[in-house]
């Protein structure tokens, strides 16, 4: 009887060890949870979708979004950019997103993965005010807004860090189709 008394404490303080562990585990070093964005940096199958239209609602013609995809620095894909898509690097998608989850972006996160490559009709309703950035990986998802006059610097940053020429080429391609000025480290030229 006394035995069974302690069973049930010890199983508690196993189940608590086992969960404060798994906690562990998704930190960085200054002890703060990682924000799923990061988590994602190391993750083979994610997507990233920016989606800023600064002429909503007025003049001119709609933008379209760019998608992030990884493949194979082998796959024939790479560096291609059929429609929204950018084929980059495994590591140049890791790269922009640290880039994102290193900056004070406020996400809304989920565990359910959503579905960035849509058609036009689905995508969301565009705002010339902010950029929509979403992620999306098995694990699940995350979307932000980041204000109209953060866009161009952090596509800039995005850029930079970027390694591969063609899809440094591309970012700078759609930069300049949301309207951000030319920049000499980027590669933009007019």
């Amino acid at each position: 009887m006394r035995h069974e008394r302690l069973i049930a404490p010890v199983f508690f303080a196993l189940l608590c060890s086992s969960l404060l562990s798994g906690q562990q585990r998704s930190t960085v070093q200054s002890g703060k949870p990682q924000s799923f964005v990061k988590r994602c940096a190391e993750d083979e199958d994610v997507v990233v979708r920016f989606y800023f239209n600064p002429l909503a609602h007025g003049e001119g013609t709609a933008h379209s979004p760019l998608i992030f995809m990884p493949v194979s620095s082998q796959d024939p894909r790479l560096d291609t950019r059929p429609a929204w898509i950018l084929y980059i690097t495994l590591t140049d998608l890791q790269s922009a997103l640290n880039v994102l989850a290193d900056r004070q972006i406020l996400w809304k996160e989920s565990t359910i993965p959503k579905r960035l490559v849509v058609d036009p009709v689905d995508l969301p309703e565009p705002q010339h005010d902010s950029m929509e950035i979403a992620v999306s990986s098995p694990r699940g998802s995350a979307s932000a807004q980041v204000g109209a006059e953060r866009t161009c610097d952090l596509l800039s940053e995005i850029s930079d860090a970027v390694t591969n020429a063609k899809a440094r080429e591309s970012l700078s391609f759609y930069r300049r189709s949301v309207f951000c000025a030319p920049s000499e480290a980027n590669g933009d030229h007019h």
